[in-house]
């Protein structure tokens, strides 16, 4: 017999980032199971999404502040509004994503009662952390049932006290293998990202300078906006490449930039898993990637389905974008096989299915789960109105 689990996921925002993407398609596959499904947005002012939720997945937005207040107060607000509202809820099984949310989960459902699945999407050794989170991270790990890691590497990353509730999960292939794409030249290249220092988009220029010197014609289009926005334009005018090089911003839906390249290049400085790397062979586009930790010698473990280059050396980043570039086999070639190497090695219905394993080993049995108050109805109550 099939029982209804009471799901909270809780993440950062409500934006255009790989943990919103698959806590959007994770949430509308329980949905299909018969659960109930609630997505808390801790950082979000309002519940509008990038990715679009059926109706009938609960969506609160959390961050809503109306007037400044000092760091250490919004963080002591954000937890007392997800404690609040976890404790309306009464979920039968909480499922977290990111640093500081899978922190702020393992304190907020003190408790509660309600096992914790704390999933890492990003390299929290590489992560810029204050104090506060660094120590606080591991008492959170250890408040988890389960873990979910993304590569071989980040499980490795672990202290050994946690590896055994730990599982690695890649992220899935998302995109129809047989997506349309306007093929051209082969002259423009594009990259994907929040405009900060970890996705090295000041790496890409400078690479992509070089190629400009054999390829007037090149062109470079960035999607995505962030912080270092600004700095990233006036750097393109020093390199005397702006004319090469565009930057419009957010997509207005998901995947829309597929179609605007030829090929791609993840110019990181580390990652947790790089979905956006994935996506692009997927659609097929020839891929070129910093060897960065982690996650891009996972995806193209094989070269023929990409270049790996080594981190941070805009030299050969530069010469490997200006060698698929003039190459109409090699960009060919390594189109065709990535395609072929991510639609194999990342299934979404394999992915999925692992995700139910973990949440069913998590999840309590029905006999051991809180009741519910009459403000809060039972999930099968709530699923048969």
């Amino acid at each position: 017999m099939e029982v209804t689990v009471r799901i909270a996921f809780v993440l950062s925002g409500l934006g255009a980032g790989g943990a919103e993407k698959i806590v959007n398609l994770l949430a509308h596959h329980r949905k299909a199971q018969g659960d109930i499904v609630h997505v808390l947005a801790v950082n979000a002012a309002s519940p509008e999404s990038y990715f679009p939720y059926n109706s009938a997945i609960k969506i609160e937005a959390l961050g809503n502040t109306t007037h400044t207040i000092p760091r250490v107060a919004h963080t002591a607000q954000r937890l007392f509004r997800l404690h609040r509202q976890l404790r309306a809820i009464k979920p039968d099984l909480i499922i977290s994503f990111l640093t500081k949310i899978n922190v702020l989960v393992g304190i907020a459902a003190y408790g509660l009662d309600s096992p914790i699945i704390m999933s890492e999407r990003n390299n929290f050794t590489s992560q810029q952390k204050h104090v506060f989170w660094r120590l606080a991270l591991p008492v959170a790990i250890r408040s988890a049932a389960s873990l979910v890691m993304q590569t071989p590497e980040a499980y490795q990353s672990l202290p050994r006290r946690f590896r055994s509730k730990a599982e690695i999960i890649p992220n899935p292939v998302t995109l129809p293998p047989d997506c349309e794409r306007v093929l051209s030249d082969g002259t423009r290249v594009i990259a994907v990202g929040r405009m900060e220092r970890q996705k090295g988009f000041d790496l890409l220029l400078e690479a992509f300078s070089f190629v400009t010197h054999s390829v007037p014609a090149a062109q470079l289009t960035i999607f995505g906006d962030g912080s270092q926005r600004g700095a990233l334009e006036q750097f393109a005018r020093d390199l005397g490449i702006a004319e090469n090089v565009k930057m419009p911003g957010i997509t207005r839906f998901p995947l829309e930039w597929v179609g605007a390249g030829d090929i791609f290049v993840l110019s990181s400085r580390f990652e947790g898993f790089p979905n956006v790397l994935l996506e692009a062979m997927t659609a097929g586009l020839a891929s070129i990637a910093f060897d960065c930790s982690w996650g891009p010698a996972e995806i193209l473990s094989s070269p023929d389905a990409g270049l790996l280059i080594p981190p941070g050396d805009v030299r050969k980043m530069g010469e490997a974008i200006l060698s698929v570039m003039t190459d109409a086999t090699l960009r060919k070639k390594l189109s065709k096989t990535g395609a072929a190497a991510a639609t194999a090695k990342y299934a979404t219905s394999s992915i999925l299915q692992q995700w139910d394993g973990v949440i069913a080993r998590s999840v309590k049995p029905p006999s051991l789960r809180p009741t519910y108050s009459e403000n809060a109805a039972s999930p099968r109550a709530e699923s048969h109105a």
